[in-house]
């Protein structure tokens, strides 16, 4: 009777366990802010060039706000898109990151289930290179593919881009050749084919508060800054643009606008799964809320974030029509 209770009592208290750190992982996690808050002096965008922007999503997935957004006790649908942008610069027609090939799902055949229904699980909407046919544009079109790092979701679309040089982050690339790019069967390294890879160094001078920037073009119109956590190379991309619009593309540093708006890593279960260091990941997720209150202006979208996509696309498509 005595051991019966005991295994009860001990039934009792790992249920009870396993129910406080479910609950303790949907809780918000606390970040020490520091305000108040002061506006950033407005850039003059006048002397840029104009500059065309296209998000060209692939695929998504909806889940439940609070695996987006952890803390948000919201069971509201939020979707996950897989995109490349397209950015015809005067100097340059490249994109950056590349979204999802037209053969994307036979990479993927082999990987785990756990994966392919986690990580991996969305819907195909458009690949790559029915984007660029619509756009009356072909690879070799492509100047380059400035790739924000080298997660699968983001090198997918190259298949579809044979021979277009990929621009990666030497510090993404060299960490990557011994992890990253061999992880789920070299899943990585294989979407990325033959292509052709150019390494740029971040080692220019501090920009909008992050402690480095490289100035892709020398004019100030694209700058990128390093948004080290998520991979120790993630890169964000600010675009200056001559209508006086200022966009700032971040890569995976953030799933949705309110992962630094709060701010809030992703749920747990997926923030630990896509999260090579999670110290530098919060001190970037704190360094982008500090950039969004002191620069409201700047438009800042992550790759996945569809809700800030398509508002982006409603306000740039009149634009686009009339430019064509």
């Amino acid at each position: 009777m005595k051991w019966r209770n005991l295994a009860a009592f001990g039934s009792i208290s790992l249920a009870a366990l396993g129910t406080a750190m479910a609950i303790k992982s949907t809780l918000p996690r606390r970040f020490l802010l520091e305000g108040p808050y002061e506006k950033g002096e407005i850039l003059d965008t006048s002397g840029f060039p104009d500059i065309g922007v296209t998000f060209l999503r692939c695929g998504s997935v909806t889940v439940p706000e609070f695996i987006a957004v952890r803390g948000a006790f919201s069971l509201a649908p939020r979707t996950i898109v897989h995109s490349a942008v397209l950015i015809q610069h005067p100097r340059a027609t490249f994109l950056y990151d590349t979204g999802l090939c037209s053969d994307i799902t036979l990479f993927l055949i082999g990987q785990s289930l756990f994966f392919r229904k986690t990580l991996a699980n969305f819907t195909f909407e458009q690949s790559l290179a029915e984007h660029l046919e619509q756009m009356a544009l072909k690879p070799h079109d492509l100047d380059f593919a400035l790739i924000s790092h080298l997660h699968w979701d983001h090198v997918g679309g190259i298949p579809d881009i044979p021979g277009v040089p990929l621009r990666i982050n030497r510090i993404e690339f060299e960490a990557a050749q011994h992890g990253l790019l061999q992880q789920r069967q070299g899943l990585s390294r294989r979407l990325m084919g033959n292509n052709a890879i150019e390494l740029f160094d971040c080692n220019g001078p501090i920009y909008e508060g992050f402690g480095s920037s490289c100035d892709l073009f020398g004019d100030g119109s694209i700058v990128l800054v390093p948004l080290a956590g998520h991979t120790i190379g993630n890169t964000g991309m600010f675009i200056n643009r001559s209508n006086g619009s200022r966009l700032f593309l971040l890569g995976d540093a953030a799933w949705v606008a309110e992962n630094y708006l709060r701010p809030a890593t992703m749920h747990p279960f997926i923030w630990s799964r896509v999260t090579s260091d999670d110290a530098l990941a919060c001190q970037t997720l704190l360094a982008l809320h500090y950039l969004s209150r002191r620069h409201p202006e700047i438009s800042m979208i992550a790759m996945h974030d569809a809700h800030l996509q398509e508002a982006f696309t409603r306000v740039e498509q009149p634009r686009l029509t009339q430019a064509r």
